[in-house]
Formats: C-alpha cells, sequence, structure tokens
C-alpha cells in the first residue's frame, strides 16, 4: 500500500512526540511511504519518500499545501491531528487527541476562534474514513458531540517514543533530587494556576521545575509573587535534558482539569518517578491499576506534595498496555494493510 503522512508536526510537544512514535514503529520496506515535512526531520527514515513542506500545519497557508502529486502517487493519508489540509482526494485517516476547543472555552482566543476551530473539527469528522482516539474519554467525547459521524471512530491508545524507552533501558535509576516537575504545553485547562497556589503553601526547599514554552507562562494567573519562589521556568527541553529531569524528579505533576491523553505521566513511571495526576477521567481510564497519586482541588494537590513518594517498578506493565508499535499496526490494520 502507498500511504502519505503530515509529518509536519515533529519537532512540536504533544502530538510532534506522537508523530514521531508512530513513525519510528512502522516497518517503511512493508509499505511505501511518503512523509510530508522538513527533511532534516525526515531524513532518517530510510527507505521513504521526503515530500519537502516547511508550512506550519496550524496556519492557513499549511491547511491548503498539501503536495497535489500525492493524489496520484498515493492510495490514503494519515494526519495525525483534526487539521485535514484542503486539496486531498485521498481516503483519510486522522488521529483525535481531544476535543479541549469545544469542551473547554479557555482554551480557544474568541469567539471567532471558536467558530473555526468547531468548522474543521466538524470537517475532520465529515472528511475522515476513520479516526483513531488516543483514549475512550476522546471517543466518548467525540459521541457526545457529532452522534452518528462518531461511528468511524476507534480507540487507540498512545504509546512511548524510542528516545524515552532507551534511556530508560540504558541509564541506572537516578537517585531522586528535592524537585517537582511539571511538563506540556502551558495552556488553561494544564492546571498550572492550582499547581502554582499549592506550591506556595508546600514551603521547605523544594524546587518546582515547569518545562515547556516560556511565553505567555503567566497570562490570567492571578497569584501572589511568593507563588514563584523556588520555582525554575526552563522553557521547552531537549531530550537529553527532559529525561534525566524526570528521572531525578520525585514527582512529576500534571494538574490538568482536561486531557485527551496525558502523556508525561506515562513516560514518569517508565523512569521510576511517581507521578501526581488531577482526578478526571480520562487519568483513571489511561493509569489504573499504575502507581499513580489522584488529587481533587488545591487542598488535595498539597497534601499530596506532602507525602514521601512511594517506588515505582512497573516498567513491563507500562510497555505491555502502551506501545506505539501496537499503536502504527492497529492504525494500518484500519486501513486495510
Amino acid at each position: 500500500m502507498k500511504i502519505a503522512i503530515d509529518c509536519r508536526y515533529l519537532g512540536k510537544s504533544g502530538i510532534g512526540r506522537v508523530t514521531e512514535g508512530i513513525l519510528d514503529s512502522l516497518d517503511l520496506t512493508a509499505n511505501e511511504y511518503w512523509l510530508i515535512g522538513r527533511p532534516a526531520a525526515l531524513n532518517k527514515y530510510e527507505g521513504a519518500h521526503i515530500v519537502e513542506d516547511d508550512s506550519d500545519p496550524y496556519s492557513v497557508k499549511g491547511l491548503f499545501s498539501f503536495p497535489k502529486q500525492l493524489n496520484e502517487l498515493c492510495d490514503a493519508v494519515l494526519i495525525p491531528n483534526f487539521l485535514i489540509p484542503f486539496g486531498i482526494r485521498l481516503p483519510v485517516y486522522a488521529v483525535m487527541h481531544d476535543l479541549a476547543f469545544l469542551d473547554v472555552k479557555e482554551t480557544t482566543k474568541g469567539a471567532l476562534d471558536r467558530l473555526i476551530k468547531r468548522t474543521l473539527l466538524k470537517r475532520c469528522m465529515k472528511r475522515a474514513k476513520e479516526i483513531s482516539c488516543v483514549s475512550a474519554f476522546t471517543k466518548q467525547r467525540c459521541e457526545h458531540y457529532y452522534g452518528k459521524l462518531a461511528a468511524k471512530c476507534f480507540v487507540n491508545y498512545n504509546g512511548l517514543s524510542e528516545s524515552v524507552i532507551a534511556y530508560a533501558r540504558t541509564h541506572a535509576p537516578a537517585e531522586k533530587a528535592d524537585e517537582i516537575v511539571f511538563v506540556g504545553n502551558v495552556k488553561p485547562h494544564k492546571g498550572l494556576k492550582t499547581l502554582l497556589a499549592a506550591f506556595a503553601r508546600l514551603g521547605g526547599e523544594t524546587r518546582l521545575r515547569i518545562i515547556g514554552e516560556k511565553e505567555h507562562f503567566l497570562t490570567g494567573l492571578d497569584l501572589d509573587e511568593s507563588a514563584y519562589h523556588n520555582v525554575e521556568f526552563t522553557g521547552r527541553l531537549t531530550d537529553g535534558e527532559l529525561l534525566p529531569a524526570i528521572a531525578r524528579a520525585k514527582y512529576l505533576v500534571l494538574p490538568s482539569v482536561y486531557e485527551g491523553f496525558g502523556l508525561p505521566p506515562l513516560e514518569a513511571l517508565l523512569l521510576g518517578t511517581q507521578p501526581i495526576v488531577s482526578d478526571i477521567p480520562v487519568f483513571r481510564e489511561v493509569y489504573q491499576g499504575l502507581p499513580v497519586v489522584y488529587f481533587r482541588g488545591e487542598e488535595g494537590l498539597l497534601e499530596a506534595l506532602r507525602r514521601h513518594p512511594a517506588p515505582v517498578d512497573c516498567r513491563e506493565e507500562v510497555l505491555s498496555r502502551y506501545s506505539y508499535r501496537q499503536c502504527a499496526e492497529t492504525l494500518l490494520e484500519h486501513m486495510g494493510v
């Protein structure tokens, strides 16, 4: 089968890591692949055809830049998001990560932005032949908003990237530092206000490292300046910096009020660090039976932060439950390969 894949998300957090995980798990000799994106990010995938496109997939230009020649060369296209470029005449297989734009109004920039995103989400639901949902929660939200259109949705969990697995297998358990880490995009639904408020009341010499894009970190956070004592805003880190930071932390905290999957706690478990996560349905689904600590509200998070972390030794269980190889195989099965 001849398959095109939109790889322009590589290098971006979240969807970029999912895209990389799928690509790394494909047998590039079993099918013929056309990878769309920046050659510098794709040259390592030997055996695949590289179709250069450095446009931002989130931009207007990116929505209209699909290489038209692929309509004649390929049998299908995989889009790792709901943003399906215009001009595609092939069967489209999309990945739905979440419906935060519909469920959490604060994730959009106003009425016009919400209207555009709602329109593009509905277009994805109509245009895609099948849609891979990263959790049962995301599939349920598709069913809630789109009814019969959601019959084309199926659950297909994320996995762990090869870089994280390799690091876990080649490094001894790290000596724990008196540090807490948050990893992720800084958006309103990520719960940073709750984390900073709870941390301000923790006291002591524990450090909090907030790892992610630094711009607009504090937008909308009405907190006293004392909240930022012993807090480091790192900006984005490379894997070589990020993975040791997670491994030596005593906790990774993800205080989101909404997620489609929530990958950083899974990476923390593999690296021997206990996650503290908000008590929301998707985390109960994804982390069922794994050694995570759930909390509700600022008081609950403060109580969790004051506990001594439990030892984490669940690598094999995590790898057996969440695998990008299985994710990629499921995608290909739905494509009819």
